[in-house]
Order: structure tokens, then sequence, then C-alpha cells
């Protein structure tokens, strides 16, 4: 069944608005206003799709409130018919100016109203279905430009992916994303210690984002929450526009695209610790096997010259005895001596030298040290 249309008849005489009405009514809901005042004030209260104007009437007449509703944006277009006992052509002119669609005199003819009145309804009908044609595709120019522009945040994503060599970093980014797509979100990424964006680490919501890491499925509705998570991310939003099913499920559909990206990330960072820490554990076990070797061999090369040094003095003790045993010569003795001398005095150069190799070591053992050091700091 078609939608009947809605007419206001204005006239200041009953009998003239009855007669209308009894014509129209069969076909069309018919409301009545007597004045130019009331008129407007019914207008603004409920919106004809067609209006029957008397121009002579107390107040207000049918010219004045014409034009008032020419000013305003929401009546502009609504269809006006002048009926009149006054039939020339400078009222008629003046009803054109004044901003009618038509004139029709008294006493009305029926066919030629109802024509009248049908031929309007009609072209309002059409121009009511262009504006809502134009509106409809301004709406879509302006979804696809939305589209447009939050493709181009997720191709900016992944172009930053160089860039994104931390849990932080990529929290941060996800958090920015979900600003730039006007949605209020929390981020938790997973991490030895977990890093949060958008709520406090100690807070409830935080620990709603830890526990919803812990579910197996991808997508959940929790009241008006919408929570999506990957292996190494969880993000939830606070206001998702449930109330728009086509953004609602385009936004689900880049926010899944999102976290696989990130998710991604989040593994390349992840394999990237692990190499750290292996490298740190394996020189620290190189630190700890070097520590072990050098005590080893410092304790060798001290107890080394040690001994030499003792043996040494004691070759000296013991030729000096013999020399006066042998029954030499004083020149003979001095060469035999200083031989010695000479001997003992490169002995000690040797056991310079292996301290000094000791020191050396030890040089070695610090490098490694300052390695690990180093190694700690870019963490």
């Amino acid at each position: 069944m078609t939608e009947q249309a809605k007419i206001l008849i204005v006239d200041d005489s009953a009998d003239n608005r009855f007669l209308l009405r009894m014509l129209l009514e069969d076909d069309h809901l018919v409301s009545e206003a007597d004045s130019g005042e009331a008129c407007l004030s019914s207008i603004e209260q409920d919106k004809p799709d067609l209006l029957l104007l008397d121009v002579k009437m107390p107040g207000l007449d049918g010219y004045q409130v014409c034009q008032e509703l020419r000013k305003k944006s929401e009546t502009e277009d609504l269809p006006i018919i002048f009926v009149s006992g006054l039939d020339s052509s400078e009222e008629r002119l003046a009803g054109f100016e004044a901003g009618g669609d038509e004139y029709i005199i008294k006493p009305v003819d029926e066919t030629d109203l109802l024509t009248k009145v049908s031929s309007y309804l009609n072209k309002q009908k059409e121009r009511e279905a262009v504006h809502h044609d134009a509106s409809q595709s301004m709406k879509m120019a302006l979804e696809a430009m939305t589209v447009s522009s939050e493709l181009g945040q997720i191709i900016g994503f992944v172009k930053s992916g160089q860039s994104l060599k931390t849990h932080k970093s990529i929290g941060e980014a996800m958090l920015s994303i979900a600003d730039d797509f006007q949605l209020n979100a929390s981020v938790m990424v997973k991490a030895e210690t977990p890093f949060f964006f958008g709520c406090d680490a100690n807070s409830v919501e935080a620990n709603f984002l830890a526990k919803a890491a812990e579910s197996s499925e991808r997508m959940l509705m929790i009241g008006v929450r919408f929570v999506i998570r990957d292996k190494n991310i969880v993000m939830i939003i606070k206001d998702l526009p449930i109330d728009d099913e086509n953004k609602m499920g385009r936004l689900k559909d880049h926010l899944a695209v999102l976290m696989d990206i990130a998710n991604g990330y989040l593994d390349n960072v992840n394999a990237q610790y692990a190499i750290k820490n292996q490298r740190k554990m394996f020189m620290n076990e190189i630190i700890a096997i070097s520590e072990e070797q050098i005590n080893k061999t410092s304790t060798k090369i001290n107890s080394h010259g040690e001994n030499s040094t003792k043996l040494i003095q004691k070759m000296v003790s013991n030729l000096e005895d013999m020399l006066f045993g042998l029954g030499l010569d004083e020149d003979q003795e001095k060469q035999l001596m200083g031989l010695a001398d000479k001997t003992s005095v490169e002995l000690e150069e040797l056991n310079h030298l292996t301290k000094g190799l000791d020191s050396e070591l030890g040089v070695i053992l610090e490098s490694l040290y300052s390695l690990l050091a180093a190694e700690n700091t870019h963490d």
C-alpha cells in the first residue's frame, strides 16, 4: 500500500477549508490551519508534502507565509499552491514572485485541483529521489575516501616495518593507528615483562588484556568491547561503531590485517632478542672458561718465576762455594762469576717477560667484559 501524502490547507474561511478537504481526503492525509501564523507553527511541528495556501488572510497573508517558508532550508522546496479568489495577472505574478509553484482560482475546479496536486506531489517525489541519490552518492564518496585513508594507514604501517624493531615501538604504532581510525583502544604486547599501551600496567583494563591474551578465540565481543588477539599481541576496542554495521565490519577487517602484520613484526623482534640472548650466553661461557684458564696460567707463571729466582740464587751460591775449592786465580774467578751474573740477569729478564704475559692475558679478559657490557647496553 502506497503511503498517503500529507497536505496542509491554510485558509481563514472554514467553508473553503471544508470544501478542499472533501476533495482531497480520500487519497491524502489532510490537515488544516486558519491563519498564516498557525500555518508556520504547524509546519515546524510536522512538515507536509504539499501546501494549499490562501492569499488574503488576517495577520500574515499567503505571500508573506510563502516568503518565510522559502527562507528556510527545510521548506525551500516545499510545493506551494496558492488558492485565491483574486484572478488578476498582477496577483498571479505576485504569487510567483513570493515563491509559489502554482495558482488556482476560487471557486475551485475539482479536476484542475486534483491534477495540479498530483503533478506537484509527483515532482516532489522525483526531487526527493534525486536528493536521496545525491546524498547516497556523497555518502559513498565520503566512505570511499575514508576507506582509502584507512588503507593508507595500513600501508604506512607496512612501510614502517624496518623502523619498528622493539616491542614498545610496535605497540605504540598500533595504538596510534587505532587513534587514526577514531577508536578508543588499549594494547598489550607479550614479552618476558608485558608492555601495555593506552592503560596503566596495574589497571583493571591491563588485567582484562592479560586474561584475554589467554583466550583461544581470535576475536571476541564482550559487552560493548571488541577484543582481537594474536600470538604476540592483544587489543581492546572500547567504542566499535556497532550501530553502523558496514563501518564496524570494515574496521574489524582492517584490525585483523594490522594484527597479522604486527604479530609478524613481533615474531622478528622476538627472534632477534633470542639471538642476542644466545650470543650473551655464549659470551658468558667464553668468559667463564677464559677466567679459569687465565687463573691457572697466572698461577703457573708466578710459580715458575718464584722457582726460577730460587734456582738462580742457589746456583750462584753453589758456584761461589765451588770456586773456592777449585784453586783458580783471581782472573779466572772473575770470569766465571761474570758468566754466572750474566746468566742470572737473563733469567730475571725472562721472568719479567713471563709476568708481562700474565698482564696481557688479563687485558684479553677485560676486553671480553667490555664486549658483554656493550651487548647489554643495546638491549
